[in-house]
């Protein structure tokens, strides 16, 4: 396979986002390109003949990197608080409930200082399976590893100010970096919110303010005071 163009992914993953801001707001709609996006994004992962995908280690329940500070863009948010209020009542109060207890103890800390901590994701279950796998950051989805106990030690290495390499599949790796830039900054030529923040924080947010989805992306007036509140 030719060398794949990530800059002209870039371009056009910013037009797609850009454009359809021409006419009105609406969150459907970019959600919708949003889910396309990843759609396309799993099919040209497979399409790759180097990096052979069934040499990853990562599989329902591995959880080691989920210590991590996670930035996703506003529209990320909304479709995970989308996404959760779907889920029953009790479901919904005890995410929330974590949701509240991790923020509490993560808000303001650099990437390095939330490793330390090793507070795990606020959307892992008991037996350490993702809740919002199908609409997961972009970010997170970036991440492999070919060996389970490699990017364990990587992780608890990095808290001690040991850098510990860990092989991923660089092409999956790269291609939603590339994604999530395009989104952001295509959002952002549209005039609409196209900012990252943290994952906990936001979507703690927005769950509790589900009418503000549309006001927030238009007119980018989310602050970190909100956040805290």
């Amino acid at each position: 396979m030719e060398k794949f163009d990530f800059k002209h992914l870039l371009q056009k993953t910013k037009k797609r986002f850009a454009l359809p801001a021409t006419n009105k707001t609406n969150v459907a709609q970019f959600l919708k390109e949003l889910d396309l996006i990843c759609s396309e994004a799993e099919t040209l992962i497979e399409q790759q003949k180097e990096g052979d995908r069934s040499l990853l280690a990562c599989e329902p329940g591995c959880q080691s990197c989920c210590v991590v500070n996670v930035s996703i863009t506003l529209l990320e948010g909304i479709s995970i608080a989308r996404f959760l209020h779907q889920l029953s009542s009790a479901d919904l109060a005890q995410v929330t409930s974590r949701l509240d207890s991790l923020w509490r103890d993560v808000r303001g800390l650099d990437d390095d200082e939330r490793m330390m901590l090793r507070r795990k994701c606020a959307f892992l279950d008991e037996q350490g399976y993702c809740l919002i796998y199908p609409v997961r950051p972009l970010f997170c989805r970036s991440i492999s590893s070919t060996d389970v106990e490699q990017c364990k030690a990587a992780v608890v290495g990095q808290t001690f100010g040991e850098l510990q390499p860990v092989m991923m599949h660089q092409f999956q790796l790269q291609l939603y970096k590339t994604l999530f830039s395009g989104v952001a900054d295509g959002l952002a030529q549209a005039g609409l919110d196209g900012r990252s923040f943290q994952l906990c924080g936001l979507v703690r947010y927005l769950l509790s303010h589900p009418d503000r989805e549309e006001e927030l992306l238009s007119q980018s007036s989310l602050c970190w005071k909100d956040l805290y509140a």
